[in-house]
């Protein structure tokens, strides 16, 4: 089952261009493509012909054509055209789902069209913001794409996962603090004169314990989780609202579902300082090596799932962000 009443990541903008593009969303096959004054459009992918798939035609003008019986859709899903006949059937047109283009990210509604409410969509302008200086990819995951959110809300994983560039004791010393507005689930972990993450140590060039904070906010009905971190000398004021000599850093991950056991991953990683320095450049875009690693663990663990073993699962302490998580999205599944 899947959460279809909700905004996910369909594409990068830059991934739609010239010709169409395929992707598999909530086990659905959906078409991405421009129209001719730029306007992204989203289509099932299958012709209401022969279920060709529109992937394989082209774009013409401001129209998607079918690649193997010429028939033509306008942006609407209509088909205007039937090259082999001057009729074109009254019911002849394809599904259009509800899309949206924000800060680099292209968003497809999967449910009720009549449902969509584009304010449900967090404000991500870090993606492309001036004052930011940005990196991020997509990833084919092979998992659940709950356990692509798991391993994202639980930061204890970080002392064992990443050890060289994430990982810190004070990670596992300091309970998380979880709170829910609305559909929202909030967390925070304030580690003040604490050990901090590698990565973070050497972007504020800080040696020894420093204030580090790491925040998140999921929204299941966007399908995204955004964290707001960051380091500063301790006792510089940080905690009392003060950033003014920290460093932050912003990474938002776009879970969408393609299978029971396939997901995309979309990813940004931002920061607020050195932005014309080229080597702490290439060292922040390191960060993509680091959520690989994450995506190395959550693909080993389905497998182990693939062999359809029913052992039990026991919880700890540090699983009450994902365990919320996990029931908040139950409850907006039975509720659609």
């Amino acid at each position: 089952m899947y959460l279809r009443d909700a905004w996910y990541v369909a594409a990068w903008s830059h991934e739609i261009a010239d010709a169409p593009l395929a992707r598999l969303l909530l086990e659905e096959p959906v078409v991405l493509w421009r129209t001719g004054d730029g306007t992204a459009v989203a289509f099932e992918d299958r012709c209401c012909h022969r279920h060709a798939p529109l992937s394989a035609g082209k774009i013409v003008g401001d129209c998607l054509q079918c690649g193997y019986h010429g028939l033509t859709f306008d942006r609407t899903g209509a088909c205007v055209e039937v090259p082999s006949q001057p009729q074109v059937p009254p019911d002849a047109r394809v599904r259009r789902y509800p899309l949206t283009e924000r800060h680099n990210w292209v968003w497809i509604w999967m449910g009720d069209p009549a449902a969509a409410d584009d304010s449900l969509i967090p404000d991500t302008y870090w993606h492309d913001s001036p004052d930011r200086r940005a990196v991020g990819d997509r990833f084919h995951v092979n998992c659940h794409y709950q356990s692509l959110i798991d391993i994202q809300l639980d930061n204890t994983h970080s002392r064992f996962v990443h050890p060289d560039t994430l990982g810190n004791a004070g990670s596992l010393r300091h309970s998380p603090k979880t709170t829910r507005d609305g559909d929202v689930l909030h967390n925070h972990r304030r580690m003040p004169d604490s050990d901090p993450p590698p990565i973070f140590s050497r972007a504020a060039k800080i040696d020894g314990n420093a204030d580090v904070w790491v925040e998140w906010a999921y929204t299941p009905r966007a399908g995204i989780i955004a964290f707001d971190t960051g380091i500063a000398e301790v006792g510089s004021g940080v905690f009392d609202g003060d950033r003014s000599k920290a460093v932050t850093m912003f990474n938002t991950h776009g879970i969408t579902p393609e299978t029971a056991t396939t997901c995309h991953h979309f990813w940004v990683s931002a920061r607020d300082f050195a932005l014309d320095d080229p080597e702490m450049h290439k060292m922040m875009s390191g960060i993509r090596d680091v959520f690989l690693e994450d995506v190395a663990i959550v693909e080993a663990q389905q497998r182990i799932r693939n062999y359809g073993s029913d052992a039990p699962q026991i919880d700890i302490g540090a699983d009450v962000p994902t365990i919320q998580a996990r029931k908040l999205v139950a409850r907006l599944i039975a509720e659609q």
